[in-house]
């Protein structure tokens, strides 16, 4: 493989790269699939065997046409389809270069075209894999761009070597075809390129791999910090990619017991949190915050659910008017801050964990509060690919936080489908009977959910097969399959509570959550999606949860997609993609970067400060050490003197060290150059003591060239002789080389440079003294 072919590859795998970018972000085939098949065939019936061409007569005409196509399709279509006719445009014009014999103008235009490619698919696609191969094209195009430079200047270099007066084996070390890792370099047209390195060697790959990360960095660096004002996605949506955005479950207003099945089994985001402490801005662990508040895990309380029928749940829709305190309305100042970023699942429903003072809506829409139940929703909820952000704000005081103690209609909860639920009803009841020891609802209540949760007879599965259609769906689960997931648990609990009189409701939310792989952010996906109950207890709702909590959390685990996994890196790759480059937006810039960064600062500040602190604080005791003399002579006087002699000492050491180490790599430079040049300028004293003893000597005012020009005027008839006619200039260039470019002779020069004294000094020495040897 020579240079040629290096770089002709390269320039070909950018333009099929494009053209797979372009293919996948359009959602079709063709035309973009004809681009690579053409690529390879022109390849080597165009550019290597020279077996046919595009002359310029029928690239025109070609392209004429191509455009009369893109117009037609351009008159007859949506505005997708216009710009999608003018991708296609590109597509035939890279067809109509990749037929043609190329020349560096060429290669521009298929530089420039799959560029232009790149950029229309980038307005069609928000896949993250667009993303990992936008990172592609950018290494592959830095190194395509760097073979093309080499090849230009070797192109040059071959040029100035057909008209080069010196003979060829003195400036073409190898055949420019060779391997490109065996080529080398030479001194031409002023250009200085080492003779004994290689075109391309590990330098050079090593010097590609380097632009790209830092090409990387900084556009990294330049997209992500410059604040996005306004942010939108794309302006064209394809119809498969809308639908793959879809929610796979959302949560509505009715509930069929099972539906959860589903979205158990999803890795979708649903939201992300992050809490800080309201008046530090410091950051919160999870963890710590769910501790305090004495939660097992996290709990993101969400729709209210309190009306039962046939395995489904439902709500009673009360309009409400009431709303949340803001931050400013609130006169509590010791709060922490819960940050929340609400992917559209389509529900109205804001999902908060308790407990909770106020709320800071930070999108375009309002929370809406029942006082009753305190669900919260927003008034206007975002489009499908949307967010909601907002803030719920936590009192560190317990105390001073909202408590859920409304029971307004006690009918209500304690509703039952008693024609349906018989067995359940009669068995509850004698459950309880045969525990007389339980006396209060809260001893009651606190049995029946450790009886489902901690009995062993109940286990945790996704799988939703019922056994007997005919009875109800609760008490499917209770008597014949004993096993179901979390609807299930909080379905017969909230049921049987209400077999014996305590008020009670299923709430819909989601429990847990994990640390994201690329944002401090805690995120809740969709198979964190759960169920429990709320039961009025001792004058309050109070949480009540008869899942199984160890086999819940397997199966969730399970359904996580291992970071090491293809699963767990695609879905990475689309987070990242997603939140980083697509929808990134000032309010997410603001929330990843820009308060991390101010609260880096601050705290940079505050020690800073504290030094300036300290430092003042030692100059003012240095001021009054030396301002009062009877000090200097106590144990504060000795202390003081030893450390300004060693701090004085040290920095002399310091400073002697340093001059001895800048001088000794000053002079070893020196001496290198010096040996240098005066090792490779030998072979030209020896030319002129050999010249001199013919009574040519070069005066202090003339030139090497001009003493070469003496030279072969009065030697021209002994120089022609022994064919040695350019030697002189041969001789002058590689001086002027050596001494003034710095560029050492190679071992070939040197022996060549041998025998051509060799040959002048036979040639210059008299006949007799030749026939005397």
């Amino acid at each position: 493989m020579n240079l040629t072919l290096t770089f002709q590859i390269s320039i070909y795998l950018l333009v099929a790269l494009s053209s797979v970018m372009f293919m996948m972000a359009e959602g079709g085939v063709l035309p973009q699939l004809v681009t690579i098949p053409l690529g390879l065939i022109t390849l080597f019936f165009t550019d290597r065997w020279d077996k046919f061409s595009l002359s310029p007569l029928w690239a025109n005409i070609l392209g004429l046409l191509a455009f009369l196509i893109v117009c037609a399709e351009f008159t007859t279509s949506n505005i997708e389809g216009r710009l999608l006719s003018g991708a296609h445009f590109l597509v035939y014009l890279t067809w109509i270069i990749l037929l043609q014999k190329k020349g560096d103008t060429q290669y521009w235009w298929l530089c420039a075209l799959g560029f232009l490619q790149i950029a229309v698919g980038a307005v069609l696609t928000d896949s993250g894999y667009y993303g990992f191969l936008l990172v592609t094209y950018l290494f592959l195009s830095i190194w395509t761009l760097s073979v093309f430079s080499l090849y230009r200047t070797r192109n040059s270099f071959q040029q100035h070597d057909s008209s080069s007066p010196f003979p060829k084996s003195l400036t073409v070390g190898k055949d420019p075809h060779d391997s490109p890792f065996n080529q080398k370099s030479y001194v031409r047209g002023g250009v200085h390129s080492e003779q004994t390195r290689q075109w391309l060697s590990m330098e050079f790959f090593g010097a590609c791999f380097g632009y790209f990360i830092s090409a990387l960095l900084i556009s990294m660096c330049f997209f992500l910090l410059i604040p996005r004002l306004w942010a939108n996605r794309s302006l064209f949506e394809n119809e498969s990619l809308a639908a793959s955005n879809k929610p796979l479950v959302g949560f509505a207003e009715k509930v069929q017991l099972g539906e959860m099945g589903e979205i158990l089994e999803s890795s979708e985001r649903v939201l992300e949190l992050s809490i800080f402490d309201n008046e530090t801005d410091e950051p919160v662990p999870v963890s710590e915050f769910v501790a305090q508040f004495g939660m097992d895990e996290p709990l993101f309380r969400g729709a209210v659910l309190s009306s039962y029928k046939n395995g489904s749940w439902s709500k009673v829709r009360r309009r409400s008017r009431w709303r949340l305190y803001n931050s400013k309305e609130l006169e509590i100042k010791q709060l922490y801050r819960q940050e929340i970023v609400l992917d559209s699942i389509g529900t109205e429903v804001l999902f908060i964990m308790q407990p909770f003072v106020g709320m800071d809506m930070l999108s375009k829409t309002e929370n809406s509060l029942n006082l009753e139940t305190l669900e919260i929703r927003q008034t206007q909820p975002p489009e499908e690919d949307g967010e909601t952000r907002y803030n719920v704000f936590t009192a560190k005081d317990p105390a001073a936080n909202i408590v859920i103690d409304q029971l307004d209609n006690n009918a209500l909860y304690l509703d039952l489908p008693e024609d349906d639920l018989k067995r359940l009803i009669a068995f509850t009841q004698k459950l309880i009977a045969d525990h007389p020891e339980l006396k209060t609802n809260l001893e009651k209540a606190r049995f029946i959910e450790s009886w489902l949760r901690d009995s062993g007879d109940f286990s945790y599965t996704l799988n939703m097969s019922i056994q007997d259609p005919e009875i109800d769906p609760v008490e499917d689960f209770l008597f014949n399959r004993k096993s179901g997931h979390c609807e299930y648990y909080a379905s017969a609990l909230a049921l049987m509570l209400r077999a014996i009189d305590i008020p009670s409701r299923v709430i819909s939310g989601f429990k847990g959550g994990e640390q994201g792989y690329l944002s401090n952010q805690f995120e809740v996906q969709q198979r964190y999606a759960h169920s429990w109950v709320e039961a009025f207890l001792d004058d309050r709702w109070q949480t009540l949860d008869a899942t199984p909590s160890l086999q819940r959390a397997e199966s969730v685990a399970q359904n996580a997609a291992p970071l090491g996994s293809w699963k767990g890196i695609s879905n990475a790759l689309s987070q990242f993609w997603s939140d980083y480059v697509i929808g990134v937006s000032f309010q997410r810039q603001k929330s990843a970067f820009y308060d991390p960064m101010l609260r880096a600062g601050k705290k940079l500040g505050s020690r800073l400060y504290d030094f300036r602190e300290t430092v003042i604080g030692i100059v003012k005791s240095i001021k009054a050490f030396l301002s009062s003399p009877r000090r200097w002579f106590s144990w504060e006087g000795g202390a003081a003197v030893f450390i300004i002699a060693g701090i004085f000492f040290a920095l002399k050491w310091l400073l002697g060290v340093s001059i001895r180490l800048i001088r000794k790599i000053l002079w070893r430079q020196r001496d290198q150059a010096r040996q240098l040049r005066a090792g490779n300028v030998a072979f030209y004293e020896k030319f002129q003591a050999l010249l001199a003893n013919r009574g040519l000597v070069r005066t202090p005012a003339e030139t090497q060239k001009e003493f070469s020009n003496h030279v072969k005027s009065d030697l021209s008839t002994e120089l022609a002789e022994a064919h040695l006619d350019e030697t002189p200039d041969l001789f002058t260039h590689l001086f002027y080389q050596v001494r003034y470019g710095d560029h050492p002779l190679n071992s070939e020069q040197s022996e060549e440079l041998q025998q051509k004294l060799a040959a002048l000094e036979i040639a210059l020495t008299p006949t007799e003294q030749k026939v005397n040897r």
